[in-house]
């Protein structure tokens, strides 16, 4: 008994093809291979929109969820980069420099540091929950403070944005300006190489925390702004007298 090409062709059973409405003399296991088929969604759910598109605002979400359990510390720090009080800067720096004090009387090696560090952290990571927890209540969180918090997680994650954007654009550099590139590089590192072989390391190290943990007040409350306007004036002060003592020499 010879079977014509239509009834053996898997794809014309009935007219109809594999997944798509099945005919009415369509075979029954065609029928009920099209009915098990999945079926595609017409949206997609949030839980996967975070999964596989990180957005700055699933990134800020993922953030704030993270930090849900030290938000009235994140509050109580943030407060004090911001010097939102005047005793605050002169905090920073009294903490900073007892912190190095006792480093440099202590005189401890560097995996001693990072092992202590690390020590730190984790007991902090167990421990700061439960007492931040009875410490804060619940009941004095309101809109006003959660709306500083998802705020400072905003910030956070645009910073974290700016960064990542300004160290591509610096590598994209040494293609598009490759003379650029090397020169810029070759000179802050030997820069910081005669820095690194001139002061101390402990020196070092105290003077970036500070400027580290100065430099949000700085920005927040305007002196990077009127440092940095004094500096240009000094500098294009002292490029017109350049000039003009250039200029006055050509004329002599």
């Amino acid at each position: 008994m010879s079977e014509s090409e239509d009834d053996v062709n898997p794809r014309n059973f009935g007219g109809s093809f594999v997944g798509d409405s099945p005919h009415p003399h369509t075979p029954k296991f065609v029928r009920f291979y099209n009915e098990s088929l999945p079926t595609v969604p017409t949206s997609i759910p949030n839980d996967y929109k975070l999964m596989y598109a990180p957005t700055m605002e699933s990134q800020i979400r993922k953030l704030r969820l993270s930090m849900e359990d030290y938000r009235e510390l994140i509050l109580n720090i943030n407060s004090l980069l911001l010097w939102e009080k005047q005793w605050h800067p002169t905090a920073i720096l009294t903490g900073c420099t007892v912190l190095f004090t006792l480093l440099w009387l202590s005189d401890p090696t560097v995996l001693t540091i990072i092992s202590s560090i690390g020590l730190l952290l984790t007991i902090g990571d167990y421990v700061l929950p439960t007492v931040v927890a009875s410490i804060f209540k619940n009941d004095n969180w309101n809109a006003h403070k959660q709306n500083e918090y998802e705020e400072i997680c905003t910030n956070i994650v645009l910073y974290k944005t700016k960064f990542e954007l300004l160290v591509t654009s610096y590598y994209r550099m040494r293609v598009t300006n490759s003379k650029m590139y090397f020169t810029l590089t070759i000179l802050a590192l030997s820069i910081l190489t005669w820095i690194g072989s001139a002061v101390n390391n402990l020196l070092l190290s105290y003077l970036f925390v500070v400027m580290v943990l100065l430099l949000p007040g700085m920005i927040y409350n305007g002196f990077l702004h009127k440092g940095t306007e004094i500096l240009s004036k000094i500098f294009s002060d002292l490029v017109e007298n350049a000039k003009s003592k250039v200029g006055q020499k050509k004329l002599d």
